[in-house]
């Protein structure tokens, strides 16, 4: 065999050996792919057996809840106590109307009993609040004039009573000395207003009693009751003043900044508004026209039911009625655009001998303020009336008359 065939040889073994060396690295990378995937598969199997499991054990928990439930369930109620000193509002109440102030002691040694100067028994401040609130609810004058609290009887207000001036001048023209305005100090006056509603043992004893609900709504239609003829009518004595104290309806008067005295308007007419239908229409708009700008936002006419009647039933020359009587809106619940307040603690248009107020216009809360002092009591009562307990209930409010140009008096005369 020649060199050149032996080279050729050699070559050709070479090549066979490269080619079986590369064919046993394309298996080996073939088989390292094949077991990184068998690994992937492998963790992904104990992933989802992990989750399988998880799955398994909730559904398991679940399971003797359930059963836990439905033994709860079928066995007898138990009445589980509540955690001393965190008994809920109605709790308090309920506990206090059966048992009064030594119940409340007895099942919350930690909770605060408040005792006021006069003996009585705080509310707990829940009450409080929703009593105040329904005050507002059924009483019209507490809707409409402007409302606050306080906590002291030396409350005072300062008006403007005008008396400023000004004037033009040139440039170079000398300036004298102008008015300075005013002012005049209110000072509101207090008293107590109180309610006793009693309620017998065996409706406290009833478990469907709503205790807290009757309490409020009882304590809030009394208080509401005397509050609202003292804010109308009050001389101060004992309780507060009300908007017509020293009104002297039986003739035209003009307002009094100084003194805080309202406008008295008296058209003269024997016993009514006006002598016509069409006369009473027309002072009403006078009374309007009479009021300044400023006090239009918000005014609103103020009567009872019998003198709304007159005014809804006026009728023109062709038998119209001046007031569009819809009975969707209360037979006629506006005058020239102006809402009327039904108030019955308003007085009727005088029938007999005397001078009346029964009607008012303005804005209200412009004109009076009610001022109430912090705080509402109770005073639990057994004893007075075997059977049943009284629940004396107090609190102290005030009031005063803050802009006397904001209110107009319509006063009426009977000879």
């Amino acid at each position: 065999m020649s060199d050149q065939e032996k080279q050729v040889d050699i070559e050709t073994v070479e090549l066979a050996v490269k080619e079986v060396a590369l064919e046993n690295e394309q298996l080996k990378a073939a088989q390292v792919e094949a077991d990184a995937v068998a690994e992937k598969q492998v963790a992904d199997l104990e992933a989802k057996s992990v989750e399988l499991k998880a799955k398994e054990e909730e559904l398991a928990s679940k399971a003797a809840l359930i059963e836990e439930l439905e033994a709860k369930a079928s066995a007898p109620a138990i009445h589980i106590k509540k955690e001393e000193g965190k008994m809920d509002q109605e709790s308090h109440v309920k506990t206090f109307m059966l048992e009064g102030i030594e119940g409340l002691r007895a099942k919350a040694a930690d909770l605060q009993i408040s005792t006021d100067s006069q003996g009585g028994y705080a509310l707990p401040e829940e009450l409080r609040r929703e009593i105040i609130r329904l005050e507002h609810e059924v009483s019209p004058l507490r809707q409409e004039v402007s409302v606050t609290t306080a906590s002291t009887t030396d409350v005072k207000q300062l008006v403007s009573i005008g008396g400023a001036a000004s004037g033009w001048v040139g440039e170079t023209d000398t300036r004298a000395q102008t008015d300075s305005p005013e002012l005049a100090q209110r000072t509101a006056v207090f008293g107590e207003v109180y309610a006793r509603p009693r309620v017998f043992q065996h409706a406290l004893e009833d478990a469907f009693f709503d205790a807290e609900s009757w309490l409020a709504g009882e304590v809030a239609r009394q208080f509401a009751e005397a509050e609202g003829v003292a804010f109308l009518n009050g001389d101060g004595t004992n309780k507060p003043v009300g908007i017509l104290n020293g009104v002297d309806a039986s003739s035209a008067s003009a307002a009094n900044d100084t003194t805080g005295a309202f406008e008295v308007i008296n058209f003269g007419d024997d016993g009514a508004l006006g002598s016509s239908s069409t006369d009473i229409i027309d002072n009403m708009r006078s009374v309007v026209l009479s009021c300044k700008t400023g006090y239009l936002t918000g005014a609103k006419f103020m009567m009872n039911r019998a003198t709304h009647n007159v005014l809804a039933g006026l009728k023109d020359a062709n038998g119209q009625y001046f007031i569009n009587r819809d009975i969707a809106n209360a037979a006629g619940s506006r005058i020239f655009g102006f809402d009327i307040v039904i108030n019955d603690d308003m007085a009727d248009i005088p029938s007999s001998t005397g001078s009346a107020a029964p009607v008012l216009f303005g804005n209200f809360k412009r004109a009076f303020q009610i001022i109430d002092l912090v705080g509402v009591s109770m005073l639990r009562d057994p004893y007075s009336n075997h059977g049943s307990v009284l629940f004396y209930t107090r609190k102290r409010c005030g009031s005063m008359i803050l802009d006397a140009s904001a209110l107009k008096v319509i006063g009426v005369s009977k000879s």
